[in-house]
Formats: C-alpha cells, sequence, structure tokens
C-alpha cells in the first residue's frame, strides 16, 4: 500500500488534526512542485500556505471508489493555485504573519477580559502571549481597532481581509470541530457572532477545563501557520 494512501485510511478513520498534518507532510514534495510552478508574483509562504488549504479540501473531498490515485486527484485541485496568486498579486505588501497574529492577539485579548472584567495592560498581555511588551505595543499602535484594518505600511486600496489570508485558512481546515466553532466565536470568524467564554461553554456544553484546553490547542495550531 502506498503512503499516502495508508496515511488517508488512518486519517479517515480518525479525523484527528495530527494525522491531517502527516498526510500533508507526505504529500508535501506535491505540493512544493506546484507552488514551483507559480511562484514569483505572490509570496510564497502565502502561495505554500494556499496549497496546503486546497490540499486538505482536496483530501476531505476524495473518494477512492472513482478510481483516481489521492496524489491525482490532490494535484487536480492545486491547478486552482493560479486563480489565488492573481487574486493575491496586489496584497504583497501586507506585512507576513500580521493578520494570523491578530487572531492570536483578539483570542488573547478576549481571554484576558472575560477572566478578570477589564483590558490588561501591556505587560498583562504579554506576559499572558509571552510576548515582549514592546510588541504588544507596536501591535497595540498598529492595530488598534475593534477588527484588523490595513497596515501602516499598505495603502488602503492594497488591504485584503483577515478572511483572504490562506495561512488562518490552514490552521482553521486543521481544527476539529469543536475547535472550529471556539475559533469562530471568539474571533468572529467566517461571520460568527462572537461569544464569551461563558456563552461558548453553554452553547458547546463544555467545562472552564475544556475550553482553556481547546483554545491551547487553537493556539498551537495559528503558531503552526505562521511558519
Amino acid at each position: 500500500m502506498e503512503k499516502d494512501v495508508e496515511l488517508y485510511n488512518q486519517w479517515k478513520k480518525s479525523q484527528n488534526p495530527q494525522h491531517l498534518d502527516l498526510l500533508i507532510k507526505q504529500l508535501d514534495p506535491l505540493i512544493q512542485s506546484q507552488v514551483n510552478q507559480r511562484s514569483g508574483t505572490l509570496a510564497r509562504p502565502l502561495l505554500e500556505a494556499q496549497a496546503k488549504v486546497l490540499t486538505v479540501r482536496a483530501i476531505q473531498s476524495y473518494s477512492p471508489d472513482r478510481g483516481a490515485k489521492l496524489s491525482t486527484h490532490v494535484t487536480n485541485q492545486l491547478q486552482k493555485l493560479s486563480r489565488v496568486n492573481y487574486a493575491h498579486q496586489n496584497a504583497l505588501r501586507i506585512p507576513e504573519h500580521s493578520m494570523v497574529a491578530y487572531r492570536s492577539y483578539n483570542i488573547a485579548l478576549e481571554d484576558f477580559k472575560t477572566d478578570n472584567g477589564r483590558e490588561p495592560t501591556s505587560q498583562e498581555l504579554a506576559d499572558h502571549m509571552k510576548w515582549s511588551p514592546k510588541k504588544v505595543e507596536q501591535f497595540r499602535t498598529q492595530f488598534g481597532r475593534a477588527e484588523l484594518t490595513e497596515s501602516k505600511d499598505t495603502p488602503m486600496d492594497m488591504f485584503v481581509p483577515y478572511t483572504h489570508d490562506p495561512r488562518i485558512d490552514y490552521a482553521y481546515q486543521s481544527m476539529s470541530p469543536r475547535q472550529q466553532k471556539i475559533f469562530e466565536h471568539m474571533t468572529g470568524y467566517q461571520n460568527a457572532p462572537k461569544l464569551s467564554n461563558t456563552q461558548l461553554m453553554t452553547k458547546l456544553g463544555i467545562t472552564q477545563g475544556v475550553l482553556s484546553y481547546e483554545k491551547s490547542k487553537i493556539k498551537t495550531l495559528l503558531e503552526r501557520a505562521q511558519r
């Protein structure tokens, strides 16, 4: 049995994000081959991240009964990278990692306000996120509005909303269904209504401990998407 088929069967049975990650790593030579054909116009990290999003979607839609190999199905889906390249060619000035980092920042900020009933100081937020106070201050200055706005290095007509950042999509696709719901309602992703920790626990029927555990997993996935 081919290794990618073995890993696909393992993921299909478990639906474990770690098994999905192993399968994507197995398919990485194929992903890189397609990225190499289209690199040059779009920043490579963004192109690679979008390729991974397309790969996840290909894996989720793959049906062995149709006769095609998994690698063939993934390759066909990766042809959409050409359209992605065109769509993002005007977004090259957006600072790398800013959009993904904003999601992590927003979750930490909401966590602190829920737990303490007030806005955190820069030092408190830095301690919570394991960032330097200077980085928190710079981030607050650059992204001081309630939602992500254009970068100081990026004119308004060059701005692409956070939902266009494939790294966030990739992190989201790697989450479990419960983690996706938590992420959606913590950040407003996909236009979901924002909920407090208490509201989330009630909606999902989980305890504070489970919520904290799932949010730590979400944070790890967001950080991994930035690499």
